[in-house]
């Protein structure tokens, strides 16, 4: 912490901007490559299985190294776990080059995705390691910039460049950025975990602990993946691409906002409820409008601000009932595996019923989650 009188914002703190530069570079990388594997995959003749396989090793890989990083950190701390993430999400990404088959791209996809949950766990963990309380709120808004405004960009951006540079340069790119992302990261100090809070000590306290802001987080995660997913098969285009950027781009600057007022409520939780029911609505929309496609860009934008609300106060939360490290994993969890969740649960309550039915099931279960998301207002 800075010597003086405190600072009056978050990016006052010169660790937490070093953090927040490191992500950003972070997530740009792995951004640009999370759509240009899958059409590399194709392009090598390696198939639709493989492409979606693809994502799902990165991802599974990223939730089963996210349960793992609170041991390294106790161990070795923030900064080599950091390191070790930009490391693993880089360095694997220029052999896709000569990677032409399954297996060695599916084994990249593999170390990428462990380099992915050693960063996502940290940089999140280190909102409330590297801010006093009253800042902790609207760090973590601050951070959903950082790592919402690559993956908006970075997105259509690696698909864009893969048909006009070609894909080998978009391989160095993705390279180059996270290991960029190396020096801000050897610029902080070792960070030992410190924050601390009673409660959560082992997984039987951390579930005790966070499962109230956890289970309004996995229901709207899960929402965003069965939109992410599906949003192109249930909506014409161009309305399709529109919700695909709105929905995400609302949760970003909701969460920024959620942040703002986070610290001035000074009482994590208060939110979620009102974030519930508004991404709970936005895909009760979602289900009963999605053919008409303004209607269906509208309720991507609603399901979106929600999201990014139960994002933001769900995390901070979580930092109150738990040490950062393991909060840190709960969320994330919460937050990848929802999103695999969501795409799995509607294509099989597809296969024998509707759209329509399935999108309101979801609606269904995260309007069902308001009693625990008010529970969750309190300590």
């Amino acid at each position: 912490m800075p010597d003086g009188p405190a600072p009056a914002s978050p990016l006052g703190y010169r660790d937490f901007r070093l953090s927040l530069l490191a992500s950003t570079l972070a997530f740009t990388g792995y951004g640009l490559l999370l759509p240009v594997v899958p059409l590399w995959a194709v392009h090598q003749g390696a198939g639709p299985v493989t492409a979606g396989a693809a994502t799902g090793v990165f991802m599974a890989s990223t939730v089963l190294t996210q349960l793992a990083v609170p041991a390294l950190i106790r161990a070795r701390g923030y900064r080599l776990a950091l390191v070790w993430g930009a490391l693993l999400l880089a360095v694997p990404a220029p052999l896709l080059i000569v990677s032409t088959e399954a297996a060695p791209i599916l084994a990249v996809s593999f170390v990428r995705g462990a380099g992915f949950g050693l960063l996502t766990v940290c940089g999140s963990a280190l909102i409330a390691e590297l801010l006093p309380g009253g800042h902790v709120a609207r760090g973590s808004g601050l951070y959903g910039l950082a790592v919402g405004l690559p993956q908006l960009l970075g997105l259509p951006a690696g698909a864009w460049l893969a048909e006009h540079w070609g894909f080998e340069p978009v391989f160095v790119v993705a390279t180059v950025l996270p290991l960029a992302a190396l020096v801000p990261m050897l610029l902080l100090p070792a960070l030992p975990p410190r924050h601390a809070p009673e409660g959560g000590r082992g997984l039987r306290g951390l579930i005790t602990a966070t499962w109230r802001p956890w289970l309004p987080m996995l229901a709207v995660s899960t929402g965003f993946g069965a939109v992410a997913t599906f949003a192109p098969i249930v909506v014409s285009s161009p309305a399709s691409a529109i919700a695909l950027f709105v929905a995400p781009g609302a949760a970003m600057l909701s969460r920024w906002v959620a942040g703002q007022v986070g610290d001035r409520m000074a009482s994590p939780g208060r939110m979620l409820p009102g974030g519930l029911a508004v991404g709970g609505l936005g895909l009760l929309g979602f289900a009963l409008l999605a053919s008409n496609p303004v209607a269906a860009v509208l309720s991507a934008a609603v399901f979106g601000a929600g999201f990014g609300v139960v994002q933001n106060d769900s995390l901070v939360a979580m930092f109150a009932r738990s040490a950062a490290g393991p909060a840190s994993v709960a969320w994330n969890v919460a937050f990848d595996a929802g999103q695999g969740l969501g795409a799995v649960a509607v294509g099989a309550i597809v296969a024998g019923s509707s759209f329509g039915v399935a999108f309101g099931l979801l609606a269904g279960a995260a309007l069902a989650l308001l009693p625990v998301a008010w529970l969750a207002r309190r300590p």
